[in-house]
């Protein structure tokens, strides 16, 4: 029967400091949000109490660039002891989740164990989380092979609520290593099961290379998180420049879907920018993942199989660059394309503009001849109401226009007349306008 012994599980989890569109300062809030309630949810669940030192040093991230938050209680039977602890480096936050037990364990334990544990670990922050690692370790007293891969696919079903398959195997320490990365590599979500053969291999995991391996995961996990960012970005360019090409015969379109179209070509060129900085992303980290691999293997002992990790970066080196370098190039002379169309985009929107405010110009011309003219009439029209009043056509005008005042009314005569005249002049004045831009035209 297996037994493991301080069954222990950590979650290493990395965060960016700056999204696009979010800034470091507005991402180092939130992350010290989330700092902040881990104390407030270790208290209420552990009833685990921290100094005022203790927490504002866990939060001091310019300060102090790793911090750690420990705790000791009991958890649904579990006696569990373990950290948070967080690093602050160049571009990311990194937080790991250590639990773990002084006990031997069977194999059902450690599921149960692992399912207490999860219940101390928080969702991460709404801020551009990069990749997690999960990661079951422990020294076996005793056990076959067939019931370490058991064990580690149980923990799989544990932790991913759902049967998986190892996609990787090797040796560590002298232990049995199991990787298992769900669905697809994409996810961006891993679990490593390490089963060290005695105490003292745990001990040196511990001493020598627990920080190599919190790097080595963060370039991996940069290295997936910009490939999917380039595969997103992909799928949005090709959708943008589809739309463009169907917005090419300009004149169907009114204004507001040619600076449509003009906003679009400029997400395409954006997207184009961010499509080349992930190629870049993945080139630097695929460097630093080489050589924080090799330096792994370099302290590693003679025995160990680590080839699950190099074939990572063998895929990532061959696949990755070379399909986003790819996609880049197609999608240059694109960008040419619907610059030339831009030119024409921009020249039509200033020509519409221009006829829309020669227009509204006209309108306002046009108002204000009726207005002028009604004006007028209105001060000349008091000294012939009698006349005005004895031509029935113009009165029966004014009557339909000016109902509201008694028939007669001197008042009544007087607006009325102005405002035909004014609507008249206004009439007149179009057709005029009209007729003039017409012969201009040609």
């Amino acid at each position: 029967m297996l037994k493991l012994v301080d069954p222990t599980l950590n979650l290493f989890s990395y965060t960016l400091k700056q999204g696009l569109g979010v800034g470091e300062s507005e991402t180092r809030k939130v992350y010290r949000r989330f700092l902040a309630s881990l104390s407030a949810q270790l208290h209420k669940k552990l009833n685990v109490s921290f100094t005022p030192e203790q927490k504002q040093k866990f939060l001091a991230l310019h300060e102090e660039a790793v911090a750690d938050l420990p705790f000791t209680g009991n958890l649904n039977n579990h006696q569990v002891k373990g950290r948070y602890r967080r690093w602050n480096v160049s571009d990311n936050y990194q937080l790991l989740f250590d639990g773990y037990v002084d006990d031997k364990y069977q194999p059902d334990q450690v599921i149960k164990l692992i399912e207490s544990l999860q219940y101390l670990i928080p969702q991460p922050p709404k801020l551009e989380n990069i990749g997690k690692t999960w990661m079951l370790s422990g020294w076996l007293e005793s056990g076959t092979d067939l019931e370490a891969a058991e064990l580690a696919k149980q923990v799989y079903k544990c932790l991913f609520e759902k049967d998986g398959v190892s996609q990787g195997s090797g040796r560590f320490l002298g232990g049995k290593v199991a990787e298992f990365w769900g669905d697809k590599i994409e996810d961006n979500c891993q679990l490593l099961v390490i089963l060290y053969p005695d105490e003292a291999a745990c001990q040196e995991w511990a001493r020598d290379f627990y920080v190599s391996w919190l790097d080595l995961l963060c370039f991996r996990h940069k290295i997936i998180w910009a490939y999917e960012n380039s595969l997103l970005l992909k799928e949005r360019l090709m959708r943008n420049y589809n739309q463009i090409v169907g917005m090419r015969n300009t004149s169907r379109l009114n204004l507001k879907k040619l600076l449509e179209a003009m906003g679009k070509l400029s997400e395409f060129a954006i997207d184009l920018n961010y499509l080349e900085l992930q190629y870049s992303t993945i080139e630097v980290n695929i460097e630093k993942y080489e050589a924080k691999l090799a330096e792994i293997k370099a302290k590693a002992r003679p025995t160990d199989d680590l080839k699950f990790l190099q074939d990572f970066c063998d895929r990532a080196k061959q696949h990755y660059p070379k399909q986003i370098k790819k996609d880049i190039d197609n999608f240059r002379p694109c960008l040419e394309i619907l610059q030339s169309l831009t030119d024409t985009i921009r020249g039509t929107v200033e020509i519409r503009k221009a006829e829309s405010d020669r227009t509204f110009q006209e309108v306002v011309g046009i108002v204000g001849v009726g207005l002028s003219t009604a004006g007028t009439v209105a001060s000349a029209a008091a000294g012939f109401k009698t006349e005005i009043e004895a031509n029935p056509n113009i009165n029966y005008a004014i009557n339909t226009l000016m109902p509201i005042f008694d028939p007669g009314s001197g008042l009544r005569v007087i607006m009325g007349f102005s405002i035909l005249s004014g609507i008249a002049a206004s009439l007149l004045t179009w057709a005029i306008i009209g007729v003039c831009s017409r012969i201009f035209r040609r």
